[in-house]
């Protein structure tokens, strides 16, 4: 146990050092590329140990001298899990080849101490940073780095059972697995053509950052990072739950409630009215709920079986979209930014509503029709 505690956290180690390093290189670079007359290096250096803890997820309290950018910034960018999810991985698969494959029990072992490690040295190396400027209680911040190392290590370490799909519940969470995929690749399609249609907005949100070229590199980064995000609010809007970009605004097919939008350019896709018509694009959910019927109807004979299935798909529904939609939305920096993203209370019950919908449309529409017939 002492030597997987030991190679934990020299993996731990490894894998911080994994993501540091790049990120105190490209903030170095840009803040030496920015021309400011004021600050030093430490400021960039900080800065990297900032946006470390953003792309884990942990909530960031700010309180800058410029009143307007203090408060909260929990709005952050879903796709840089990416990052601490590939090198937890490289860290994980280097400790497996370290001590050796492991068993079952083994495997938790692993996995505990190599998370374990990750989060309390990766407290340790922000901790400096941190201070009246930049607040983070460390029983969320340790706590969130240690489920993202730990599901990341998880995911990599085979742990997950390879048995057959058989119970309602497992197959229910497949299809709403599934069903998400779908809605979120169907809604950055839309998101693209949006894009493509106020670029002219794009270019010109890109212009009032004056962003230069390693910033503009950087600001494309932070960019690809917000995407899901973005996805996912875009998603809330073409369901017709809607989205919010600060304090008293609303944008959805029904409404079109804002004063002005942050300067990041993936917003130059906002409508600028709103539009009934892109209700109609809701068939498409509509008709996931559909499938999802017939799936059950083709799977199960039994009725109550059948039932489970539907029950279980309807609570997993709730649970995943509401967990995608949270994650997705939060406060900006300023207080005038409260909530921003898709509105995340609304999104999971409209789209299970949706799905139930399709199923009941798909279920009962031949036997009204059989009906009438006869």
């Amino acid at each position: 146990m002492t030597r997987i505690l030991r190679v934990g956290i020299q993996q731990g180690i490894r894998s911080l050092t994994l993501i540091l390093l790049p990120i105190a290189f490209i903030s170095l670079v840009a803040w030496a590329t920015a021309g400011s007359s004021s600050g030093n290096t430490a400021d960039p250096l900080r800065a990297a140990l900032w946006f470390f803890l953003a792309l884990h997820q942990v909530p960031l309290q700010l309180s800058l001298s410029d009143a307007t950018l203090s408060g909260s910034l929990t709005f952050l960018p879903v796709g840089g899990l990416l990052i601490p999810f590939f090198a937890t991985r490289s860290g994980y698969l280097r400790m497996v080849e370290t001590l050796g494959e492991p068993n079952h029990r083994e495997r938790r072992s692993y996995i505990i101490s190599f998370a374990a490690s990750y989060a309390l040295l990766g407290y340790l190396c922000v901790f400096t940073s941190l201070g009246e400027t930049v607040r983070v209680t460390p029983y969320i911040a340790i706590p969130i780095l240690f489920i993202v190392s730990a599901l990341s290590a998880f995911l990599v370490s085979g742990a997950l059972p390879k048995h057959a799909v058989q119970f309602p519940w497992q197959r229910a969470l497949r299809v709403t697995w599934i069903s998400l995929v779908a809605l979120l690749g169907f809604s950055l399609i839309i998101l693209a053509a949006s894009l493509i249609y106020h670029f002219e907005i794009v270019l010109n949100l890109t212009r009032v950052i004056e962003p230069g070229i390693f910033g503009g590199l950087v600001l494309l980064l932070g960019q690809l990072f917000y995407l899901p995000n973005i996805a996912v609010a875009t998603l809330s809007y073409l369901s017709g739950a809607g989205i919010s970009i600060g304090e008293g605004s609303l944008l959805s097919p029904f409404s079109h409630r804002i004063d002005e939008i942050p300067a990041i350019p993936l917003l130059g896709a906002l409508p600028a009215t709103n539009h009934l018509l892109v209700l109609f694009l809701s068939i498409f959910t509509v008709g996931i709920g559909a499938v999802i019927a017939r799936y059950g109807l083709k799977t199960y004979s039994d009725f109550s079986e059948t039932k489970r299935f539907y029950i279980a798909t309807s609570l997993i529904s709730l649970a995943l979209f509401l967990t995608i939609a949270r994650a997705s939305s939060g406060q900006l920096l300023s207080a005038n930014l409260p909530s921003v993203g898709p509105i995340w209370w609304a999104l999971p019950i409209v789209i299970t509503a949706q799905f139930a919908l399709g199923g009941a449309l798909f279920i009962f529409t031949p036997k009204v029709i059989a009906k009438l017939k006869r």
